[in-house]
């Protein structure tokens, strides 16, 4: 248990850092798809 504290730090930093990147990539494809017009976004 000497390392535990660096294991579970490891894990935020790394579900932290995921969730970070998803939060980003969804903001910026619903900000470029506002730019779209409508007849350029076939999943409509």
């Amino acid at each position: 248990m000497d390392h535990a504290g660096f294991i579970f730090a490891s894990y935020i930093a790394a579900f932290g850092g995921s969730a970070a990147l998803a939060w980003y990539v969804v903001r910026r494809g619903r900000a470029l798809g506002r730019q779209l017009p409508d007849e350029d976004k076939p999943w409509i």
